[in-house]
C-alpha cells in the first residue's frame, strides 16, 4: 500500500481569528509547531486573536495508526454527505470534528486545513496523510476533475473494502488449521520428550533385538529430553523466521511465486489475483482514469511478480497502439473464454464493465476453490498428524515387544 507522502503526525491549534471582513472565525488546524499555524492563519489572510495548541494530539496520532477500515468509512461517509447537496467545506468540518478523539482525527483535521487554504479535494486529500492506496487516490483525483468525487469516493471505498474482504476471509480461514497443526505438532513433541525416554532402558538390554526405527525413535527423544532448551530456542527461531518471513515482502512475493507453481493452490492463487486485478483495472477505468495509467496502477497491486510484469509490459505495447486482449493473449494467465470478455470489451466500447465482469468471476472461482482446499486442510492435517503420533508409538511398542520376546524365551 502506498502512503502518502506527509505524516498525519502533528499538534492540533484551536484558534480564533478575524478575516478581512472582520468576522470572528473560529476552527482547528494542524500544524508542526505554533509559528507554522501562525502563518498558516495570515496565509489564509486571517488575523490571529487566540491560538490555543491542543495536548496529546499528537501523541495519540503517533500510537494510533491508521486502519484500512477507518479510511473506508470515512470515503463511504464522505461520499453520503456530498451525494446529500452537502458541499465539501460543510462537510469536511462536521467529519473532523467527528473524529477528533480517533485516529482519523489529526488527518481531517489537516485535511480541513488544507481544503479550507484553497486545494481541490483530491489534492488534499493526497497530501493530509490519510494515506489511500495509489489506485484510490487516482480515482479521487478523476473524480474530482469530471466532477463526480461523490462517486469516486463510492468506488473507492468499494474496492478498498473488497481488497480487505479478500485478504480477512483468507485470514480467517486459515485460523483453524493453524491452530489444528499448531497444537498437532506440540503433542509430538511432547510425546517425544515426556513419553518416549521413559522406554530408553530397553535400549541398554543386551538380550533386546530393537529394531533401528524403534532405537532412532527413542534415542531421540532422549536427546530431546536432555537438550530441551536447545530444541525450544530452535522451535522459537522457526517462529520467528516465518514471522519475518511473512512480513518480508520479497520473501512472501518468492513463497507465493513457488505455490503459484504448485498443483491444485496455482490455479487458485492466479485466479484470484488476476479477479483482482480486473476488478481494479474495470473500476478504474469505470472513474475515467487514462487506461495505460489505470494498467500501471492495477498491476502494483498484484503480489505475483510475474503477472505484475506481465501487465507492466502490456502498458508499452498499449502506448504501441496494440490491443490489451492480443496481449494477454500471449500468455496463459486468463482461460480463453474469459479473455474474450476483454476483447468483446474493447470493440464494444464497454471494457470497464467486462473487466468488472471477469473480476467477478475469476474471484468467485477463486473462492470456491479456497474452499474445496480449506475442506481438504482439515483431514490431512489431522491424518499427518495421526500418522506422526502412530509412528512414535509403533516405534516403542516394537521396542517393547523385542523386549517380551527376549524374556519370554
Amino acid at each position: 500500500m502506498t502512503e502518502s507522502r506527509f505524516s498525519p503526525v502533528g499538534e492540533s491549534f484551536r484558534y480564533r481569528a478575524l478575516d478581512e471582513a472582520g468576522v470572528e472565525r473560529r476552527d482547528v488546524l494542524v500544524a508542526d509547531d505554533e509559528a507554522s499555524a501562525v502563518r498558516e492563519l495570515l496565509a489564509k489572510g486571517l488575523t490571529p486573536i487566540e491560538l490555543t495548541r491542543q495536548q496529546g494530539s499528537a501523541v495519540r496520532s503517533r500510537k494510533r495508526r491508521i486502519k484500512i477500515g477507518d479510511r473506508v468509512v470515512f470515503l463511504q461517509e464522505l461520499a453520503t454527505l456530498l451525494q446529500a447537496g452537502i458541499s465539501v467545506t460543510e462537510a469536511l468540518p462536521s467529519l473532523a470534528q467527528a473524529y477528533r478523539e480517533q485516529s482519523l482525527g489529526p488527518a481531517l483535521e489537516r485535511l480541513n486545513a488544507e481544503v479550507k487554504a484553497g486545494h481541490a479535494l483530491a489534492q488534499a486529500i493526497g497530501n493530509c496523510g490519510l494515506g489511500l492506496p495509489a489506485y484510490a487516490q487516482a480515482m479521487l483525483e478523476a473524480g474530482d476533475a469530471g466532477g463526480k468525487v461523490a462517486q469516486a469516493c463510492v468506488d473507492a471505498a468499494a474496492q478498498m473494502a473488497h481488497e480487505q474482504r479478500i485478504s480477512s476471509d483468507l485470514r480467517n480461514a486459515l485460523i483453524y488449521p493453524s491452530i489444528l497443526v499448531g497444537t498437532g505438532t506440540l503433542a509430538v513433541v511432547f510425546i517425544l520428550i515426556g513419553v518416549v525416554p521413559r522406554f530408553a532402558s530397553i535400549l541398554r538390554n543386551p538380550k533386546a533385538d530393537v529394531p533401528a526405527i524403534s532405537r532412532w525413535v527413542i534415542e531421540t527423544g532422549v536427546a530431546m529430553r536432555l537438550h530441551w532448551l536447545a530444541c525450544l530456542l530452535t522451535l522459537l527461531a522457526l517462529v520467528a523466521f516465518g514471522l519475518f518471513a511473512w512480513r518480508s515482502v520479497e520473501l512472501r512475493g518468492r513463497f507465493k511465486a513457488w505455490l503459484a507453481r504448485a498443483p491444485g493452490i496455482g490455479p487458485w492463487i492466479v485466479e484470484a489475483e488476476t479477479g483482482r486485478w480486473a476488478t481494479l483495472l474495470g473500476s478504474l477505468l469505470q472513474n475515467r482514469v487514462p487506461v495505460v495509467a489505470a494498467l500501471r496502477l492495477s498491476a502494483s497491486v498484484l503480489t505475483l511478480d510475474a503477472l505484475r510484469h506481465v501487465l507492466l509490459q502490456a502498458t508499452l505495447e498499449l502506448e504501441r497502439g496494440n490491443m490489451l486482449s492480443d496481449v494477454l493473449a500471449r500468455e496463459s494467465w486468463f482461460p480463453p473464454t474469459r479473455l474474450n470478455l476483454i476483447r468483446v470489451g474493447e470493440r464494444s466500447g464497454e471494457l470497464p464493465r467486462m473487466l468488472q465482469t471477469l473480476g467477478q468471476m475469476q474471484t468467485e472461482s477463486a473462492r470456491e476453490r479456497q474452499r474445496r482446499l480449506l475442506a481438504l486442510v482439515e483431514p490431512v492435517a489431522i491424518l499427518g498428524i495421526g500418522a506422526a503420533i502412530g509412528f512414535v508409538m509403533v516405534a516403542v511398542m516394537t521396542a517393547i515387544t523385542s523386549l517380551s520376546s527376549v524374556t519370554g524365551s
